[in-house]
């Protein structure tokens, strides 16, 4: 996997379930072979369930048993677990630290939780500073979502920015996730301003990463689409020139915690088999 990925880019994005029993251990192996392997990592840590709304919170088993019951980041049983989890990462020194993933889905489903989670995050944020001043810490933010929202409510896009502005200004960089073949058949049928909508949400100066962004190819028949996408990722991102674009999965996997069209957006197959969107992913980083 690392010695694959070095054609492709410099840093490498590894995100873990608060539930994880191993989240500790991955997190130092993956750390060393960064360091070894010479990339830059970007470690994040989610709270929250894979799959639907990400509204629920997933918990390590001896959390679960201590809330009982009362999963929320309002019960000392749950955040101060959590506060301790994040600081034992920040032990580590990442360069990057991220506290939760797609973290806005949640406020559209339990706006009280998000409220929640935002004073916990601005709680460590401080902590995190103080244990490792350089790393940069940040929350990220499904974007596709971000947009279907201002489409139905244009009125509203400043109510929309509220969910942004929660962290500001513990937060030293704007990530985002996307997966625009949700709701477009091809590249072609994606709207130029698309990524470029961004900055209603957020300042022209502020750092902007893509944590992740991705497009399935479950066969042969989509390799050609997925491919376009990606050799239309300059043109899409002309406006927002992020620091970090991280495509989702190196190699296409296997496992019930990921929807099907997530899960094939490797540019590798399970099999170990190049896509062409490999090489055309290999040409942004060469450029």
């Amino acid at each position: 996997m690392f010695k694959i990925g070095r054609d492709l880019g410099e840093y490498a994005v590894f995100i873990y379930q608060w539930s994880d029993p191993n989240l500790f251990s991955a997190v130092k192996a993956m750390l060393k072979l960064s360091q070894e392997w010479k990339y830059i990592p970007i470690v994040g840590l989610s709270p929250t369930i894979l799959g639907g709304l990400r509204d629920k919170l997933d918990v390590p088993e001896g959390v679960r048993k201590k809330a009982k019951g009362n999963l929320s980041f309002s019960n000392p049983e749950v955040y101060k677990p959590y506060i301790e989890t994040v600081t034992e990462l920040a032990r580590l020194k990442p360069p990057y630290l991220c506290l939760a993933n797609e973290i806005n889905l949640m406020a559209f489903s339990n706006v009280n939780e998000y409220i929640y989670f935002g004073h916990i995050y601005k709680k460590l944020y401080p902590i995190i500073k103080k244990i490792s001043p350089e790393t940069k810490v940040f929350v990220s933010f499904q974007w596709d979502t971000m947009v279907i929202l201002d489409h139905k409510e244009p009125n509203k896009i400043k109510e929309h920015s509220k969910l942004i502005k929660l962290f500001r200004p513990e937060i030293d960089l704007f990530a985002f996730t996307s997966y625009p073949a949700d709701h477009y058949a091809r590249a072609t049928d994606i709207p130029m301003d698309y990524y470029s909508k961004i900055y209603d949400h957020v300042k022209k100066d502020d750092k902007i990463m893509f944590m992740e962004i991705g497009w399935p190819a479950p066969g042969k028949e989509h390799y050609a689409k997925q491919e376009k996408f990606i050799i239309s990722l300059p043109m899409f991102m002309r406006d927002v020139k992020p620091k970090v674009l991280a495509w989702s999965l190196l190699h296409d996997v296997k496992t019930p915690q990921l929807s099907n069209d997530l899960a094939t957006t490797g540019l590798v197959t399970q099999k170990g088999e190049i896509k062409p969107a490999f090489h055309s992913y290999q040409e942004l980083k060469n450029k």
